[in-house]
C-alpha cells in the first residue's frame, strides 16, 4: 500500500512538474510582441512566475521527497547505476526550477517597477527563460531515457 501511494505521488508530481513547465513557459512566450496589450503581457508574465512558484516548484519536490521514500523502503535502490543518473538529473531541474522562479519573479518585478522602461532587461530575462526551458526539456528527455531504455535496456 504505502508504495502504490509514493508511486501515486511520484506519478502525479511528475506530471504536474511537466504541466507546470510547459504552461509557464508558454506564457512567458506568448507574453512577448509589440502587438500584445501592456496589461496582457504583465498578466501573462505574472501568472508564468505564480505557476513555477506554486505548482512546478512544488511538484519537483514532490518528485524528490517520494524519490526518498521509495529509496528508505528499499535501500538497495542506490546500487543501480542509472538511478544515480537520474538523481542527477533531477537535482537539476530541482535547481533549474529555482532559477525559473527567480528569473520570472524578476521579471514580474521589473515591469511593475518600471514598466516598458525596463523592456530591454525584460527581453533578456525572457530569452534566459527559454534557455532554461530547453535545458529543463532536454533533463527531463534523459530522465525518461534512463528509467526507459537504460533501466529495462
Amino acid at each position: 500500500m504505502v508504495t502504490s501511494a509514493l508511486l501515486f505521488v511520484h506519478l502525479v508530481s511528475f506530471a504536474a512538474y511537466l504541466g507546470a513547465g510547459f504552461a509557464q513557459l508558454q506564457l512567458i512566450k506568448r507574453s512577448q510582441g509589440a502587438e500584445i496589450p501592456p496589461a496582457v503581457r504583465a498578466d501573462r508574465e505574472s501568472l508564468a512566475a505564480s505557476i513555477v512558484t506554486k505548482i512546478e516548484l512544488p511538484a519537483i519536490m514532490g518528485s524528490i521527497a517520494s524519490g526518498i521514500g521509495f529509496i528508505l523502503q528499499n535501500p538497495a535502490l542506490m546500487k543501480l547505476g542509472w538511478l544515480h543518473g537520474k538523481l542527477l538529473c533531477v537535482l537539476l531541474l530541482a535547481l533549474l526550477s529555482h532559477a525559473e522562479m527567480f528569473n520570472a519573479r524578476a521579471i514580474v518585478k521589473a515591469r511593475a517597477a518600471r514598466g516598458d522602461a525596463a523592456e530591454d532587461e525584460i527581453a533578456a530575462r525572457k530569452k534566459r527563460h527559454g534557455i532554461l526551458g530547453s535545458v529543463g526539456t532536454l533533463l527531463v528527455t534523459l530522465v525518461l531515457v534512463l528509467v526507459t531504455f537504460v533501466r529495462l535496456g
